[in-house]
């Protein structure tokens, strides 16, 4: 059969006994093929006028076609509903388009049918008057004398029996046949008509011919649907015309017969191909069961794994809604099959994905925790320590796993503002501190200047300069050798005035060092610029972690490229810490 062959709607119930009628199966086979979409245009331009009686029949199959391949997208979206780590209690289906479109159309063409069945029964009835009316003038014809105008009349009630149309069933036999009696009576009983009936039976032949023609043409039909509906009308128009000559009664209907045993033979050869195009659906639906059935125990503890697999049983899902029906008695096996292999691996995915939103729920709940730590320490002023503490946190943050997507850039964003909080404050205080040191390296310069120009003699001078410069405070690491050697310089001087007493001397210059050492203990002294040196390690090391956090983008790039200044800075700083520190250790 040619691919393009349409489907069949229903046979006329009233066809003759000649004609084999369609069962239920075969019904379903002529939709079987059909999409949503084929199904709402045929719904469309389906028209009641010329399908009344087989419409029940239709529209029943065209709804449970549409109502299965709903059933099998409702079941295919829950599938990836469930893929993407949803509940199955929260799934709801909602109606497309053509949906929407094919149930307004559906019950509307259904209430039609309804109401126009109805106007059919009442015109059936009123058919059934109107024959028996024309069965009682026709019995009072033959009841009467012949002549010329009485078989004209018998003519026109011939036309108008004709031209009413069906009436019930259940009347319709035995009316025929009264008909068909009276009007063999008619034409038996007035001979001198005989060649007027003869006449008419010539004209009924080629009637008939012309209708058998029509019969013949349809077996080069496309359609095995339209050929069959058309069939019925012409067999009604054959059975209305009336008889023939006797002797070409039997031809007739045998060619008519043979026309319509050849149709029936095109119809059966269309079931057959479908029986067989089934099987070969079977057998496609086999091989994709197979390759569903090798999921139902896949587990991966990665996420890209599961997707991969979810990718790859969906597009199965997709191979089999286009493969076609299947016989009918393997429909529910193979769906279900199908289905159920399905469901495992969602069922099993499902599960990977409570366990992995467990942990990553545990996962936010830890790095809650050092957002609350971090935020008690943002606005510590013990910088040395909170920053050792801060560091430490961040290197726990990076240990902990993912979190939950939607709290990804929040809780991220959180714990960052409270880092950078803490840091912006200490660069503060540090630029703070080192103002004042260069404050203070003014006033030693101008207290150094105006001893250089009055060097005095005496110990008791010496120490009053002692005690004023260390009243004037620290000063930059980069100028505090050269203000502290230049004082060095004029207590020198103020010492070598004195009188030549060695011991003296020696005892007043290691007082001179230990005052000029930061009026405190060298051992102190030297601990002092130790731990500066050790909290400059730590922010190098902090500036290092930050850059792990910055993402690579021109604006993180810039970042970076300003940590590094830092960093550059911070080690040129410390190299002089670890100057003054051996210079120191000399004492």
């Amino acid at each position: 059969m040619a691919d393009d062959v349409q489907v069949s709607e229903n046979f006329n119930s009233e066809l003759s006994s000649e004609t084999p009628q369609a069962s239920p199966e075969q019904w379903k086979d002529y939709f079987s093929n059909y999409s949503k979409e084929q199904l709402l245009h045929y719904v469309k331009n389906y028209s009641l006028e010329d399908h009344l009686s087989e419409a029940s029949a239709v529209l029943k199959y065209i709804k449970s076609q549409f109502d299965h391949i709903t059933e099998q997208e409702t079941e295919s979206a829950l599938q990836r509903f469930l893929a993407n780590g949803s509940e199955a209690a929260d799934f709801e289906f909602r109606k497309d388009d053509v949906s929407v479109e094919f149930e307004k159309i559906y019950f509307k063409i259904k209430d039609q049918f309804q109401h126009q069945l109805q106007q059919l029964e009442k015109q059936k009835l009123s058919n059934l008057e109107k024959k028996k009316s024309i069965l009682e003038q026709m019995r009072t014809l033959l009841a009467g004398e012949e002549s010329a105008e009485s078989h004209k009349q018998f003519r026109s009630l011939q036309d108008a029996w004709k031209q009413t149309g069906p009436v019930p069933t259940a009347n319709n036999k035995d009316l025929w046949s009264n008909y068909q009696a009276l009007t063999d009576m008619y034409y038996n009983r007035r001979s001198m008509y005989f060649e007027l009936k003869e006449l008419d039976r010539k004209k009924n032949l080629e009637l008939k011919k012309q209708i058998l023609s029509k019969v013949e043409a349809l077996l080069d039909s496309p359609s095995v649907n339209k050929a069959f509906t058309e069939l019925r009308k012409l067999q009604e128009e054959f059975r209305a015309i009336g008889p023939v000559p006797k002797e070409e009664a039997d031809k007739l209907w045998n060619q008519m017969k043979s026309s319509i045993d050849a149709l029936n033979e095109k119809r059966k050869q269309f079931f057959d191909d479908l029986s067989v195009q089934k099987k070969n659906n079977l057998v496609q639906k086999e091989l994709l069961i197979a390759k569903i059935k090798s999921l139902e125990d896949f587990m991966s503890d990665k996420i890209d794994e599961w997707k991969v697999q979810s990718d790859f049983l969906l597009s199965i899902q997709e191979e089999w809604k286009k493969i076609g029906p299947v016989p009918e008695e393997q429909i529910k096996e193979s769906t279900k099959q199908f289905w159920t292999s399905a469901k495992k691996f969602f069922a099993n995915k499902s599960q990977f994905f409570k366990e992995l939103d467990a942990k990553r729920k545990e996962n936010l709940d830890k790095k809650v925790a050092l957002c609350e730590q971090a935020e008690a320490l943002q606005s510590n002023t013990d910088f040395a320590a909170t920053s050792k503490k801060l560091m430490n946190l961040q290197n726990e943050w990076k240990k902990i796993g993912q979190v939950p997507i939607k709290y990804k850039d929040s809780i991220y964003q959180r714990f960052k503002k409270a880092c950078d909080t803490f840091f912006d404050q200490q660069r503060q205080s540090l630029h703070a501190a080192e103002e004042a040191l260069h404050l203070n390296a003014k006033e030693k310069e101008t207290f150094i200047t105006s001893l250089e120009n009055k060097v005095a003699d005496g110990r008791e001078v010496v120490l009053s300069w002692l005690e004023e410069w260390g009243k004037l405070g620290e000063t930059p690491a980069e100028k505090k050798k050269e203000l502290s050697e230049r004082f060095k310089s004029v207590l020198q001087q103020a010492v070598d005035k004195l009188e030549d007493i060695t011991e003296e001397k020696e005892k007043l210059q290691l007082h001179i060092e230990v005052k000029l050492a930061g009026a405190k203990r060298m051992e102190g002294v030297l601990k002092e610029l130790q731990k500066k040196a050790g909290a400059l390690k730590a922010d190098i090391d902090r500036y290092k972690t930050n850059m792990d956090f910055l993402a690579n983008s021109p604006k993180a790039e810039s970042l970076k490229a300003d940590v590094r200044k830092k960093i550059e800075e911070a080690d040129e700083e410390l190299k002089k810490l670890t100057d003054k520190i051996n210079i120191l250790k000399k004492y």
